[in-house]
């Protein structure tokens, strides 16, 4: 009899502990599945993003822009906030985009290489934008220079007035001079900044 009680004891313990091991590694798979399954979701979810942003990029430029080579257009531009000029020659904004961009370290002509690229999408290629409908100018830092009082954001093209949404769609011809001034400057500082930019040498490389 007790024998059999200790044969019973051996028993019950090798059961329990089987039962123990199994319930370890259950738990571990169960673990590692979960893990799994999150890592996986959230590549999934990047995956299918990233396809996302590349085909509307790819859209975008399909139906708006010509093949690069198909134009070779020069302007000269400037935008100036508050009375200080951007400089477009830093490296951070030269050829951005295959379509229109400055290059060669020069920061005032603007090269279109493409038809049907704007001066708009200069802009948002160096993370810049034209905001026609709350008239407003995006820096690439992200900071906004709205009408606001006496500081009035302005565009003229070739001397003469224009309204950003024309000069956002607008798309560049050799000779071309684009301003763009934020601030309060007065008619005679304009007309000045006008005479100036028609100085500006246009590089037709």
């Amino acid at each position: 009899m007790a024998d059999n009680k200790k044969n019973d004891n051996k028993n019950k313990e090798s059961t329990t502990k089987k039962n123990i091991k199994k319930n370890y590694f259950a738990k571990g798979r169960s673990k590692k599945t979960k893990t799994t399954l999150i890592f996986g979701g959230i590549a999934a979810a990047f995956a299918i993003a990233l396809i996302i942003s590349l085909s509307i990029f790819m859209s975008h430029n399909k139906s708006n822009f010509g093949a690069v080579g198909s134009a070779h257009e020069h302007a000269a531009f400037l935008i100036k906030i508050d009375g200080s000029p951007i400089d477009f020659s830093q490296g951070k904004y030269q050829v951005k985009s295959r379509y229109i961009h400055v290059e060669n370290n020069d920061g005032t002509t603007l090269h279109r290489h493409a038809t049907g690229a704007t001066f708009g999408d200069f802009l948002r290629s160096v993370g810049m934008q034209l905001n026609s409908e709350d008239n407003c100018f995006t820096t690439d830092a992200g900071n906004q220079y709205c009408n606001f009082g006496d500081n009035v954001l302005k565009s003229y093209l070739n001397g003469n007035t224009t309204s950003l949404a024309s000069l956002s769609k607008y798309v560049i011809n050799d000779n071309d001079r684009i301003l763009v001034l934020y601030g309060n400057e007065t008619k005679t500082e304009i007309d000045k900044e006008l005479g100036d930019l028609s100085k500006v040498e246009i590089k037709f490389e």
